[in-house]
């Protein structure tokens, strides 16, 4: 992965994480890869209160996650550039 697509990742789920926050309903469901035409199935809708901060919480640990992948490559791309 480069550098253009993990901050591209980063900037995506900063996105979601404001969708989630601000969301009265989340929609769960299962994709089955034989059903995966018909889209997702065993749907089920929960509040944002049910699952939403869980959600965030997610997010941010992924965005975490990806800042510090970002700043290893960095680093390295530093090292090999000098």
């Amino acid at each position: 992965m480069t550098i253009d697509d993990l901050m591209q990742q980063i900037q995506e789920t900063e996105r979601l994480i404001t969708v989630y926050r601000n969301a009265d309903e989340v929609v769960v469901g299962t994709q089955d890869q034989i059903y995966s035409r018909r889209g997702l199935i065993n749907r089920t809708i929960l509040t944002a209160a049910e699952i939403g901060d869980q959600i965030v919480n997610i997010l941010e640990r992924r965005v975490a996650a990806m800042r510090a992948e970002l700043e290893k490559l960095g680093t390295e791309y530093q090292r090999e550039n000098r």
